[in-house]
């Protein structure tokens, strides 16, 4: 295993090498389905492994800006695709 920390895998195989995307993809499948079949989430509700970086990004707290440094985007623009947030825009007559 690297001891560098940011040579090391994330997420590793049962004998701690690279875990194959197809081997990862099919736990996923297998994870969602479970969580399906015990009610944990509704077949309305089922979202992809990609989905998850789109709700980190969304849940982050801060200003655009911070969500850019924390997800690692480039550009603005790249952002927009993952930030599902609702800006807040105040009533012209709130003094909030």
């Amino acid at each position: 295993m690297p001891t560098l920390p940011e040579r090391r895998l994330l997420i590793i195989a049962a004998d701690g090498g690279e875990l194959r995307k197809s081997s990862l993809d099919t736990a996923w499948q297998r994870l969602i389905k479970m969580a399906i079949e015990e009610e944990v989430i509704s077949k309305e509700e089922r979202f992809g492994l990609h989905d998850l970086k789109r709700r980190g990004i969304t849940d982050t707290q801060g200003t655009r800006h911070d969500k850019q440094e924390a997800s690692g985007h480039r550009s603005a623009a790249m952002l927009d695709v993952y930030d599902l947030s609702i800006p807040f825009v105040s009533h012209p007559g709130d003094n909030r």
